[in-house]
C-alpha cells in the first residue's frame, strides 16, 4: 500500500509538470467564426412623441408636455416638429406711437422617468421654443422654415391690418444629444434674429450627418431664470407700427406656418 501511494503521488506530479511546461498546446486551440446579425426597420410614420419634449431649460433632465394651448402637438413620423410654440401676448397697451410687445411665457409639466406627467403634477414656465426629431437613420439633413399671415382681425373686421411684423430673435440650441468623439451633430444654421413675413424663411438648416435626434431651437438669451405667469419673452417682439390702426374690441390673429423639409435648402 505504501509503494502505490508513492506511485501515484509521483505521476500526479509528473503529469502537472509537463502540461505547465509545454507550450505547445496553446497553438493548437481551435478558433469558430460566430455571426451577429441585424436589421433596420424605420419608425412609423404615426410616430411621435405623444407630446413630449425635451426640456429647454434643463435638457438632461426627464423632458416636459407643454400645457394645452401652448401651442402645436407637433406632425408624426420619423422626421417631424414635435412642438412649436403659441405667442401669446394677451391684452396689451395701445399706444399713438410705434410700440414693441412681447409674449407671455408658455407653461409646461415636468415629466418623471416614465415620460409621464409627474403626480403630484410640477410645472413651470419656460421659454418659446420649437423641437424637431429626425429619426429617420439616414442622415440626409432636413431644414425648418418659418412664415406668417398678416395680422388681421378675427371679431369685427377680418380684413383689419395690424401692419405687425414678429420677430424671433436670440435663438439657440437646447438638445440631449451630446459631441462624439469631438463631433458635434449641431445643425449648420440656427437663424438668430428672423422677422416673419408671409415668404417662409430659414430658422434650422441642418446639413448631412448633422440634427440627428431632438433639437430645440429656444428663444431666448438666458434659460436659466426662474420665470412666472406675468413674465414676457424679450426674444419674441411683436412690432406695431405708429400708423396702425387699433381697435380695442377687436382681436387681431397671425397664423405662423412651421415648413419642415427632408432636403436642406439655402441658408439664405
Amino acid at each position: 500500500m505504501k509503494k502505490t501511494r508513492t506511485i501515484a503521488s509521483a505521476l500526479l506530479i509528473s503529469t502537472f509538470i509537463l502540461g505547465a511546461a509545454s507550450p505547445a498546446f496553446a497553438d493548437q486551440v481551435a478558433a469558430p467564426t460566430t455571426d451577429a446579425t441585424v436589421k433596420f426597420e424605420s419608425e412609423s410614420l404615426d410616430a411621435d412623441n405623444g407630446g413630449n419634449t425635451i426640456d429647454p431649460t434643463n435638457p438632461d433632465g426627464n423632458g416636459v408636455k407643454p400645457d394645452t394651448g401652448e401651442g402645436s402637438t407637433g406632425t408624426k413620423g420619423p422626421l417631424r416638429v414635435d412642438f412649436a410654440p403659441n405667442f401669446k401676448f394677451g391684452t396689451v397697451t395701445m399706444s399713438g406711437n410705434a410700440a414693441d410687445y412681447h409674449p407671455l411665457y408658455p407653461k409646461v409639466s415636468l415629466l418623471d422617468e416614465t415620460g409621464r406627467v409627474t403626480d403630484p403634477l410640477q410645472a413651470k414656465y419656460v421659454p418659446h421654443y420649437v423641437q424637431v426629431t429626425d429619426n429617420r437613420g439616414t442622415n440626409e439633413g432636413w431644414d425648418l422654415t418659418v412664415s406668417a399671415t398678416p395680422f388681421k382681425g378675427t371679431i369685427i373686421d377680418t380684413e383689419a391690418d395690424l401692419k405687425a411684423t414678429l420677430t424671433l430673435g436670440h435663438s439657440q440650441f437646447s438638445t440631449q444629444v451630446k459631441p462624439v468623439n469631438g463631433k458635434d451633430f449641431k445643425p449648420d444654421t440656427l437663424n438668430t434674429n428672423v422677422t416673419l413675413t408671409t415668404d417662409a424663411k430659414p430658422l434650422i438648416v441642418a446639413k448631412t450627418d448633422q440634427g440627428m435626434g431632438s433639437w430645440a431651437a429656444v428663444f431666448s438669451k438666458d434659460t436659466t431664470a426662474t420665470l412666472t405667469d406675468t413674465d414676457r419673452n424679450p426674444n419674441v417682439t411683436l412690432s406695431v407700427p405708429a400708423d396702425s390702426k387699433k381697435n380695442p374690441k377687436e382681436e387681431y390673429k397671425s397664423t405662423i406656418t412651421w415648413t419642415l423639409s427632408t432636403t436642406p435648402t439655402s441658408t439664405n
